[in-house]
């Protein structure tokens, strides 16, 4: 393989991230006026335009980044695996994507409600509305008690459940 064949890939790849987490900003309704989020709204407006199969964003948004991943995979391991399985293995590598930066995002809100509240930096209120936004439905069935939140566990103990059981999978598969 050529290195410009390896640089699409990894452009490709760096493409999935952004989706996933413009995936993110959609799904939990982040706030859009905040200018880490509006800039990935305006890189995705004019791909939208052209790719919009479907009338929930959310879902093209989604497609799209399992598109990018599978022709990055493609371009890596084409020549090895079948198309379907490729596909298969680009779909739970973006789940997993999803999970893990929902995990950090937790982590990081769970440490700035200690050290530093309600701060005005753009990307430390991105990450305390992601996590928040992530630990609303737990909290919703699971109070906190005596002032302790123990929701954040709940949802870490989930997502790597989660993980665990999508990583068997991509062992199967692979």
């Amino acid at each position: 393989m050529n290195s410009n064949m390896q640089i699409l890939g990894l452009i490709l790849s760096i493409l999935n991230y952004a989706l996933v987490f413009l995936f993110i900003f959609n799904l939990l309704k982040v706030n859009y006026y905040n200018q880490i989020v509006s800039i990935f709204v305006k890189v995705y407006s004019p791909i939208a335009k052209i790719f919009s199969p479907l009338p929930i964003q959310a879902l093209n948004i989604l497609i799209l980044a399992i598109v990018f991943k599978l022709s990055s995979l493609v371009i890596y391991f084409g020549d090895q695996y079948v198309i379907t399985t490729l596909l298969g293995v680009a779909v739970i590598q973006t789940i997993m994507i999803i999970l893990r930066i929902i995990f950090f995002a937790v982590i990081g809100g769970v440490i700035l409600s200690w050290v530093s509240p309600s701060s005005s930096n753009a990307f430390l209120e991105l990450i305390e509305e992601i996590s928040y936004k992530s630990l609303m439905p737990i909290r919703n069935y699971i109070p906190s008690a005596g002032g302790l939140d123990f929701s954040p566990l709940f949802v870490l103990i989930l997502i790597n459940l989660i993980e665990s059981f999508l990583s068997d999978m991509l062992r199967s598969i692979v």
